[in-house]
């Protein structure tokens, strides 16, 4: 079933290079927000605006450049279905880091597919990652931040089961990209015994467990346990000794590190009272990126209610965003869901952009917008939201909204770019109307927290 990797790459390769602007919603349509049709002019630049769009390197309608040595590129990969990011480290290691596909042809409420719906999900992260990183045919780290549908891959939906595979499995998300692509080392949330906090996940879990051990007999996968609190335990592997580049690991299964070295406070384990609650997003991996001064926070699905034993909220959300402190960069908790990014977790974080992946009518919501970009005035702080789509039903949500002049509303594949040893980053918006990575908009340079201190 698995192609070969030449007619992979020559069907990859075949594509066209015509430039499109505009997203999801009308372009020529009165907006607040950041979008553009196709008579943008980058000079346009408004005198002061932290957020305008910037061209000095007339990247702008062409193909996307594409990463060099020395660069962090975070790739949120925009389907219109799940929740996907290709990640490239400053020496050429790679990271998958979700791919997910849930039957979005039997959901009313998602997104528009992208670029269409002639290829399931996996197949189109696959495609995806061989046009960044054409020089490749393993990627050294494979996560699933938690075990649902949109982030791993389903149970049910996918280019169908495997035959004659020793176990057999669903061909969807993670397993689908596997198709094309060797994996080195794989962590999910719960290995090895897969009972913490409790024996509870959802069906996607066993499907994913298959696929991992069907590749550990025959394509040299490995497994480890995430360590919570572990500095370097997802490591530079081609020369970590050219780059200040680390990343800590901050929560996993409601197990959040302190902040202190071998320190962690486990929230199931402390208020067994949470012990019947089956919310899979509280069990989410958390990390941080740290590449010289630029921070970058990603968290899955982190979200939900966890109580004390007299049923007081604890504040699990703000309580990770205390641990990492403030970031440059920070990919939404809960694709910006109404039930996450809280007022305690956006201030202690602090990001200057906030990255959010939308499959959803529900994704992106008035109150974390305004959790994430207003100030306690109601008014819009020097921020920018970066979501790779948005729903085509929620244009009256939007209306009138103040932190709408903070939003990019083009849609597309938002990558993050961090240079000059971690100092400066960009934020480019890559078309999803087709293959051909043309740039759409490009944001910054901006300079990272770290190095202006």
């Amino acid at each position: 079933m698995r192609a070969s990797r030449r007619e992979f790459m020559n069907a990859a390769a075949g594509m066209g290079f015509a430039a499109t602007f505009g997203g999801l919603i009308d372009a020529k349509a009165p907006m607040m927000g950041v979008v553009f049709g196709e008579d943008f002019d980058p000079s346009t630049k408004k005198e002061g605006d932290p957020n305008a769009i910037v061209d000095p390197d007339h990247e702008i309608g062409k193909p996307y450049a594409g990463w060099n040595k020395g660069e962090l590129d975070i790739h949120f990969i925009s389907t219109g279905a799940c929740e996907s990011s290709f990640q490239i480290f400053p020496d050429g290691t790679t990271m998958l880091l979700d791919a997910g596909d849930f039957g979005h042809e039997h959901y009313k409420d998602g997104t528009v597919e992208k670029p269409d719906m002639t290829r399931r999900p996996g197949e189109r992260i696959a495609r995806y990652i061989s046009r960044v990183r054409p020089d490749i045919d393993k990627i050294d780290y494979v996560m699933a931040s938690h075990f649902h549908n949109d982030h791993t891959g389903d149970a049910r939906y996918g280019a169908g089961m495997t035959e004659g595979r020793d176990p057999n499995y669903q061909l969807s998300g993670i397993a689908h990209v596997g198709e094309f692509y060797h994996f080195g080392t794989a962590f999910d949330r719960g290995y090895p015994t897969y009972d913490k906090p409790t024996e509870w996940a959802p069906a996607e879990r066993e499907h994913l467990r298959a696929f991992w051990t069907y590749k550990e007999k025959t394509d040299g996968l490995k497994r480890e346990k995430f360590e919570v609190g572990a500095l370097d335990q997802i490591k530079l592997v081609n020369a970590p000794e050219q780059y200040d580049f680390h990343i800590r690991n901050i929560c996993c299964n409601a197990v959040l590190w302190t902040g202190k070295e071998g320190e962690t406070l486990d929230y199931f384990a402390t208020w067994p009272n949470n012990m019947d609650q089956k919310n899979e997003n509280t069990r989410s991996i958390v990390m941080v990126y740290n590449y010289g001064p630029f921070r970058f926070y990603t968290g899955g699905d982190a979200s939900g209610v966890l109580r004390d034993a007299d049923g007081k909220d604890l504040d699990f959300e703000g309580a990770i965003g205390r641990t990492v402190g403030e970031v440059d960069v920070c990919k939404a908790n809960h694709h910006s869901y109404k039930d996450a990014m809280p007022k305690t977790f956006t201030d202690a974080v602090n990001a200057r952009v906030y990255c959010v992946c939308v499959w959803d009518r529900w994704h992106l919501q008035d109150n974390t917008a305004t959790s994430m970009v207003l100030d306690e005035n109601g008014a819009p702080k020097d921020k920018l939201m970066c979501p790779t789509g948005i729903h085509q039903g929620n244009a009256e949500m939007m209306e009138g909204k103040a932190w709408r002049s903070r939003l990019v509303e083009n849609g597309g594949h938002v990558v993050i770019k961090a240079y000059d040893g971690g100092k400066k980053y960009k934020v480019y918006y890559l078309t999803d109307d087709d293959e051909s990575m043309n740039v759409k908009l490009v944001f910054g340079p901006f300079d990272s927290k770290g190095a202006q201190a």
